[in-house]
Order: C-alpha cells, then sequence, then structure tokens
C-alpha cells in the first residue's frame, strides 16, 4: 500500500447480503483515535459482520496496517485519508475532500456535522446525519470557537441545513433531539432515532469488585469540557476518609498534570485494548463535565459512562448530562454531582460509599447497560434506520 493513503471513490454498484446499498461511513476521525477505535470501529466490523457492505473513509495520521487487515478481512473497504493541517484551514480542507471523495455514494453515514458539511457540498440525496454532539455549541463552550465568529456561523448553517437536508438522524441522547426539534420547528424528530455511545458487551464484562483499596478511574481524553475541579475536590474527599487510589488513563499530557501529582495520582496511558480490564481493576468511575458548558450538554454522553457500567462499576456524572444523570439516579448506578450540586462533596462521597457497599449495584449496572448501552442493539438500530432511507433510494 506504500503509505497506506489513496485515491477514494464512492461504491455504489454492489448490494450486501442485507439487501442494503453499499454504506459510505464518513467519519473525520482517525480511527486510530480513542473516539475512533470504541465508536466507529466497533460499529463497522459489527456491521460487516451482519453482512452489511461498508465503504469507510475516514482521516489517519498514520494507517494502522493490523486494523487494515481486520477490516479487510471483514470485507470492509477502507479508504483512509491523510489528515492533514490541524485548525480550521485544515478543517475546511478535510471537508472539502470528503465531499469530494463520496460523491455519487447512494447512502452516506455521516458522522458529525462536518461530515454533515460533507454530505451537503456533495449533493448527496440519502444519508444519516449522525449528531454526536451539538457541535458548535460544545466548540463555543469549550473556547475552541471564539463566538459569534464567522466559523460559528458557517456551521450554525450547517447545522441548519443537515436538520432539514438529511434523511435520517441518530443522536446519542433525547434531549439532542428535543433541542434541534425545537430549534427547526418539529422537523428532526420525525426522522430521529436515539443510538447512545454503545459498549461492546463481550469486551466490558461484570468482575468481582476488586478487593484491594478503592481505586477511582479518570479515563479518556481530558479537555476543558471536562470539570477537573469537581473531580479532583470529590477524591480528595475520599482520600480525607481512606486510603484510596486515583487513577488518570488518558492519553496525552494534559493541564491537569501537577494536580493529579498533588493528589498522588497514578498516571497511566492505557491503549483502547486495556480498557476493559484497566475498568475491572478500579470500584468507582468518574464523568463529570462542566454544568456551565450550557446547551451542549444536552447532547452529550460519554463513551466512558456505558463502559463502566457495563464492567459493573458505579459513575458519578455531573447533573447538565440531562440523560446520563437521569438513567444513573433511576437505576441507583451511581451518583449525580458536579458544580451546581445537586449535593456537597460531603454528601456525594456518603452516596458513592453507600453504593459501594452494596452487593447488587454490580447487577443494576450491567442491567443498564444491557438495555442502553448495548452495541448489538445499536447495531441493529442503525441497520433498520438504513432500510428506511433505502426506501427512498
Amino acid at each position: 500500500m506504500g503509505s497506506g493513503y489513496g485515491q477514494c471513490k464512492a461504491l455504489t454498484t454492489m448490494d450486501s447480503s442485507s439487501g442494503l446499498p453499499v454504506i459510505t461511513y464518513l467519519s473525520m476521525d482517525p480511527v486510530t483515535s480513542t473516539v475512533g477505535r470504541s465508536q466507529v470501529l466497533n460499529y463497522v466490523e459489527r456491521l460487516a459482520q451482519q453482512g452489511v457492505l461498508i465503504h469507510l473513509l475516514t482521516f489517519e495520521h498514520q494507517v494502522d496496517m493490523e486494523v487494515w487487515s481486520r477490516l479487510s478481512d471483514l470485507g470492509v473497504s477502507w479508504s483512509p485519508q491523510e489528515y492533514g493541517r490541524p485548525g480550521a484551514v485544515g478543517g475546511f480542507c478535510r471537508v472539502l475532500r470528503a465531499a469530494w471523495a463520496i460523491r455519487g455514494a447512494a447512502l452516506v453515514h455521516a458522522r458529525s456535522d462536518m461530515a454533515a458539511a460533507a454530505a451537503i457540498i456533495a449533493g448527496i440525496n440519502n444519508w444519516v446525519w449522525d449528531v454526536r454532539s451539538l457541535w458548535i455549541d460544545q466548540k463555543v463552550a469549550t473556547g475552541v470557537v471564539r463566538a459569534g465568529s464567522l466559523e460559528e456561523r458557517i456551521f450554525r448553517w450547517v447545522e441548519r441545513l443537515a436538520a432539514h437536508r438529511s434523511t435520517a438522524v441518530v443522536a446519542l441522547t433525547a434531549s439532542a433531539v428535543a433541542e434541534l426539534d425545537s430549534r427547526y420547528k418539529g422537523i428532526v424528530a420525525p426522522k430521529a432515532r436515539v443510538i447512545t455511545t454503545c459498549t461492546d458487551l463481550e469486551r466490558f464484562i461484570v468482575t468481582p469488585l476488586p478487593t484491594t483499596t478503592v481505586r477511582i478511574l479518570l479515563a479518556g481524553t481530558l479537555n476543558q469540557y471536562y470539570d477537573l475541579r469537581s473531580m479532583l475536590d470529590l477524591v480528595d474527599e475520599f482520600r480525607n476518609r481512606r486510603l484510596v487510589e486515583f487513577i488518570v488513563a488518558a492519553p496525552e499530557v494534559t493541564a491537569w498534570e501537577a494536580d493529579f501529582a498533588g493528589l498522588e495520582a497514578i498516571r497511566i496511558s492505557a491503549t483502547p485494548n486495556a480498557m476493559a480490564d484497566l475498568v475491572s481493576s478500579c470500584h468507582l468511575g468518574l464523568s463529570i463535565c462542566r454544568d456551565d458548558a450550557g446547551v451542549s450538554l444536552k447532547a452529550a454522553m460519554p463513551t466512558k459512562i456505558g463502559e463502566f457500567l457495563a464492567s459493573g462499576r458505579p459513575v458519578v456524572v455531573n447533573p447538565g448530562l440531562v440523560d446520563a444523570a437521569g438513567l444513573v439516579e433511576a437505576n441507583g448506578c451511581g451518583v449525580v454531582f458536579g458544580s451546581t450540586g445537586p449535593c456537597s462533596v460531603e454528601e456525594a462521597v456518603d452516596r458513592i460509599e453507600t453504593c459501594l457497599s452494596d452487593p447488587t449495584t454490580s447487577m443494576r449496572c450491567r442491567s443498564l447497560a444491557e438495555t442502553h448501552f448495548n452495541l448489538a442493539i445499536g447495531v441493529n438500530e442503525l441497520v433498520g434506520i438504513y432500510n428506511l432511507v433505502q426506501m427512498r433510494l
């Protein structure tokens, strides 16, 4: 393959054993990233195992030949493109290159707003808008995009066009569907389904809680969207009561390394393949986002939540993660805590200790994962959506 990058042409002629046309699955995230491996590869591989022919188009920093071989064995046609420049200019160029690559595709799965922009530019008639977040709201909330800037106005326009022109919509939360429906006068909900950030329940399995010191895990990519202060306060309160191990598994150096060192955190960089064992080695997971991130929280469902629950581990989430907080609280699978409440850090730790001492907590967590974060169910839902879109071909 040489460098591994190559020319790409949309595949349109072959039908799969599922009766569907080739699905062009467009992701702007590299499949070698944490998100790509857990949320793109998992879906694509399961779809292929069901007989769906997939043409996968992604943008890569480098091509992983092991992944290439795995996908090829499953019949997936992968067209990795060179990632190119970082920043807004690089992103705009990737959108244009993606639009050129998918032209003429029969059915496109556009993962996120940048992929949706490519589908719009390419003039695709039948496509699924996969709303991974209220993308531009999240970028503004985290300071990546300046409020009122040209970039914000462009992606507000992209969101509006995607809401109107997409054939079907997939969102991570019901709150995201409701928010988009309110913005665009009821056109989103009739064509939308909720498929949350699903977890491979064959990889993440329930194991007995470790008999060691209580281990608290903060895992995944850490950025300005997360409320590190609340999570650090929670760990500090735990440390005031008992001996704990605080494990931080982030792939890159963060802005909080000094804070982690102050709490004597065990700092590691776990690979995606090691995550199942790492989660099972801990007692509790943290996924507290910033409550001041506003409306973007309505669409958020961090991947780690499903992974913790599938492993039978309770999780702490913030109240602004409306859908996640509701599920965790209603099913007794953890604690809701953040900068806006609903309880003090002392009360939160009290509730966590009660949760950890309850022998039925693990099975409640697993049961919630099986009904709401199940990859197998999510893939079946996607196939159903593709069939509905196909009816328009």
